[in-house]
């Protein structure tokens, strides 16, 4: 029979090599432990350290991340209604995101003097 509608193929990857390994108990809480205060997925944190790149723990930033994530959202939100004509008046809302993003560039800044 004739595939009418074959599967698309993916593209090539760039990273051909999977790999996976054994851990005992305490080597595993050690890797758990050091790549949660990253913000590296686990394929990222493995290659930084095979390739013995400099991994940069910055206390505090993993929350300013989340946060800067929160309020891009809402942004993102307000405009889609915006252009939607739902919204018109943005007052109130718009002070809310200003006086989150004034929190979040001082814990920003905060951070910054502690790893400097």
């Amino acid at each position: 029979m004739l595939n009418i509608n074959p599967k698309p193929k993916r593209p090539e990857r760039k990273r051909k090599h999977h790999i996976s390994c054994y851990l005992d108990d305490k080597e595993y809480m050690a890797y758990r432990d050091k790549r949660s205060k990253t913000y590296y997925n686990q394929s990222e944190y493995i290659r930084k350290c095979v390739l013995d790149k400099k991994i940069t723990v910055i206390p505090g930033i993993r929350d300013l991340i989340l946060d800067l994530k929160r309020i891009g959202n809402n942004l993102n939100q307000l405009t889609h209604k915006v252009n939607l004509g739902e919204v018109t008046v943005l007052g109130d809302d718009l002070r809310e995101i200003n006086d989150d993003l004034s929190i979040v560039w001082k814990g920003l800044l905060k951070v910054i003097g502690k790893v400097r």
